[in-house]
């Protein structure tokens, strides 16, 4: 056998040796995934029972403590988030009510804004401004007399030019009474 046959023997069986271990194994990993998950240390039973009660109340209400320490700033850090976000959207509501109002606003001043937040006033400030000019052009129209002719006294009748000749090669086939 050639030495690179060799290697890649040697290599594949101690794969497979690995891959055997582990597959008769493989919950040892998880064994003290709980205390690594939940910060708590669990000591080994022979200390434990080494420990006199009242050093395990002791630690019990320290670990206790730790917990509710880590729940309390949990729930203070979602609390702070809500109150930011709370904040955010009166905010928003408010740059909005000013800019229908038809105040002039500097978005790009207000960072706590979300980039969709900015595009949305944006966008309202420039239909705002399409209002306005929209409302000069309409009043600049209206100052200027309109002029308006008399209707006509054919009734609104247009007639073709077709109709017209009918009109007329009727006209002049009627026959005229002998009494007139």
């Amino acid at each position: 056998m050639s030495t690179a046959k060799q290697a890649g023997q040697t290599a594949r069986d101690l794969a497979q040796k690995i891959a055997r271990q582990i597959a008769r194994e493989p919950l040892e990993v998880l064994k003290d995934a709980g205390g690594q998950v939940t910060g708590v240390e669990t000591g080994r039973p022979q200390e434990n029972a080494s420990q006199n009660p009242e050093a395990q109340a002791k630690i019990v209400r320290h670990q206790n403590e730790l917990q509710d320490k880590v729940k309390s700033g949990r729930r203070m850090e979602a609390l702070n988030q809500e109150l930011e976000d709370i904040h955010k959207q009166d905010l928003f509501k408010d740059l909005q009510n000013k800019i229908a109002q038809g105040i002039e606003v500097p978005i790009a001043d207000y960072t706590e804004l979300s980039m969709e937040q900015k595009q949305v006033l944006k966008a309202q400030m420039e239909a705002v401004k399409f209002q306005k000019q929209q409302a000069a052009f309409n009043e600049s129209q209206n100052k200027v007399p309109f002029i308006t002719s008399k209707p006509s006294r054919r009734f609104g009748v247009v007639r073709s030019q077709k109709a017209e000749a009918e009109r007329q090669q009727t006209r002049v086939e009627k026959p005229i009474l002998p009494s007139g």
